[in-house]
């Protein structure tokens, strides 16, 4: 199974929209295809304004789980439901959770839960698209999750850019600030 961005030339007819119906009116478009057992599908996002270099996209089971721009998605692609359409601080920086194969190895294995870090701080928010917390502030230009074991998430902020990255430790129940050297 394969998720990838498409060229921004790219006007498919043919695409889901997932960003909502608050977009409609945007002209700016990012198409992502879904290669699943040779069956391809495509997915638009529409878009205000690019305000971000970062972006993501995997499929999770039957959910779309994409990071792009100021956003976070969750989509179903089964039931075409759009789980969660949810605006971030500043913008996307990463997504994590179980079926990461990039950070699998540093999670405790056992929630269903994604982790989704912005310019400032993280949201928790299970798989259904319900946000279960909003940290405080982690940082003013960046948040990165190092490590999540069964009680606490760790962390790195950048407080003075460029360069200026301090850990943190919070609470995985609760997104509430165990240790911050700032």
């Amino acid at each position: 199974m394969k998720v990838e961005f498409l060229d921004k030339n790219d006007n498919r007819s043919d695409s889901i929209l997932i960003s909502g119906l608050d977009s409609v009116d945007y002209k700016s478009r990012q198409i992502l295809s879904i290669d699943s057992n040779n069956e391809i599908g495509f997915y638009e996002i529409r878009y205000e304004y690019h305000i971000s270099p970062f972006k993501s996209a995997e499929l999770s089971n039957n959910i779309l789980l994409v990071g792009f721009e100021e956003y976070f998605y969750m989509f179903d692609t089964i039931t075409k439901k759009n789980l969660l359409s949810l605006k971030l601080s500043g913008y996307f920086g990463h997504f994590y959770h179980n079926d990461s194969s990039i950070y699998a190895e540093d999670f405790y294995q056992n929630d269903n839960l994604i982790y989704v870090a912005d310019a400032t701080g993280i949201y928790c928010v299970n798989i259904n698209g319900a946000i279960q917390w909003r940290s405080d502030e982690l940082g003013l230009d960046g948040v990165l999750i190092m490590r999540i074991d069964n009680v606490y998430i760790y962390g790195d902020g950048e407080w003075d850019p460029p360069g200026g990255w301090i850990d943190f430790i919070i609470d995985k129940q609760t997104g509430k600030k165990i240790k911050n050297n700032h």
